[in-house]
């Protein structure tokens, strides 16, 4: 089957993993102590939930490896550059000084007060497309962030519920069975004095015997009616807790993933909220106006671009326009060395949060190989939902 080739294929892969996401990881998996193999029901929603796991890990990876890509190509320019022939390097410098000391020249003619600094400008310039986009994602995840949390805190409040009911239930049952106790002892003792009474002082105990008999009889019968609830109360709290659970540990699965997109937008927006943001976006479109209206009436400017694009676009980069936003990084190693571990960092977190999942895939495919291994039994019904889900989502 595609899955357990998929499993094969990242088992000889798979890499040494941080301290970090292994622990994120051991919050994700799903305990099987809990779950009742024997019940049709639980095992199918157990597995069931094995088998989303993996395709949340599977949609998760599709979403991070495109952004890694563009991530990598921009750290390939880099290299690309650095290979310049001496004679392009100095057109290079000679065209990027140009362009920042036109800059700087264009500056003086501006009589509004910058709202943002240069780094701000900068930054935003360079993820301009993104950046209407990247709001909207934000303050979707941030909204996402918080229905999680309180779902989180719902079903945790749900789980000491069920914990609760089942400790009542096991409390009623030990006092039941212990009353029981007392009760026989009591009809003994009963039995042994009616006993006394007949044949040591020759009394007529007939009527003892009676009440003895349907006191006790009345008394076990209720005791063993609330018994019986007690106990089915217990397996209704067991089955919830485990319903729960699996809840729980789904919505964590969630939990860290939005958390993991969160962060990684901060890092790449410099930001620490949607709103912030979108308030640096807006004074950026303010500024951007005015800038542009300035750099119109410097044509040199414009010829030392397009002079430097000509040798970039020589090389094929794969975005040499932003090299016309970061003419320092041309002309300091120091700033490009910078440029170069933002775009390290960047990468770093999506390789993370893509191990992240392919791990929580291969644990959740492991679990499966281990329920087929420990319960041969049910191996035809759990690989033939592994094969239905692995059709339906082909």
């Amino acid at each position: 089957m595609k899955f357990w080739e998929k499993w094969r294929r990242r088992k000889q892969n798979k890499d040494t993993k941080s301290g970090e996401v292994q622990d994120q990881e051991q919050e994700c998996l799903i305990s099987r102590d809990s779950i009742n193999m024997s019940d049709a029901g639980d095992r199918e929603r157990y597995v069931h939930s094995l088998l989303e796991q993996i395709a949340d890990a599977s949609v998760q990876i599709g979403l991070y490896k495109e952004e890694y890509q563009t991530v990598d190509r921009y750290l390939k320019d880099i290299e690309e550059i650095e290979y310049f022939s001496p004679q392009e390097k100095q057109q290079v410098t000679e065209y990027a000084k140009a362009i920042r000391l036109l800059e700087g020249d264009k500056s003086k003619y501006e009589e509004k007060k910058q709202h943002l600094s240069d780094e701000e400008f900068s930054r935003l310039e360079k993820l301009e497309d993104e950046v209407e986009e990247g709001v909207g994602k934000l303050r979707e995840a941030e909204s996402y962030q918080q229905a999680i949390r309180s779902d989180m805190v719902h079903l945790e409040n749900e789980k000491q519920a069920c914990l609760f009911r089942r400790e009542e239930a096991r409390t009623a049952m030990e006092n039941l069975r212990g009353m029981a106790i007392i009760c026989t002892a009591a009809v003994f003792a009963c039995m042994l004095l009616l006993l006394f009474m007949q044949f040591a002082l020759e009394m007529d105990a007939q009527i003892g015997y009676l009440l003895t008999a349907g006191v006790a009889a009345i008394a076990l019968t209720a005791m063993y009616m609330k018994y019986l609830d007690a106990s089915g109360e217990r397996k209704r709290a067991m089955g919830s807790l485990n319903k729960v659970i699996l809840l729980q540990n789904r919505v964590k699965i969630r939990y860290i993933n939005n958390t993991n997109l969160l962060d990684y937008l901060y890092l790449k927006y410099g930001v620490s909220s949607a709103e912030q943001l979108a308030s640096l976006f807006e004074k950026y479109q303010a500024e951007k106006e005015e800038r542009n209206r300035i750099r119109e009436t410097m044509k040199e400017l414009t010829f030392s671009q397009e002079e430097l694009l000509k040798i970039l676009k020589k090389h094929k980069l794969y975005d040499p326009l932003i090299w016309l936003r970061q003419t320092e990084a041309l002309l300091d190693p120091k700033e490009m060395v910078e440029v170069r571990h933002a775009l390290i960092a960047r990468r770093q977190k999506l390789r993370k949060q893509m191990e992240f999942n392919t791990q929580n895939a291969e644990d959740a495919q492991q679990q499966i190989r281990d329920i087929v291994a420990d319960y041969p039994q049910y191996a035809k019904e759990i690989l033939k939902m592994v094969s239905d889900y692995e059709e339906r989502y082909a």
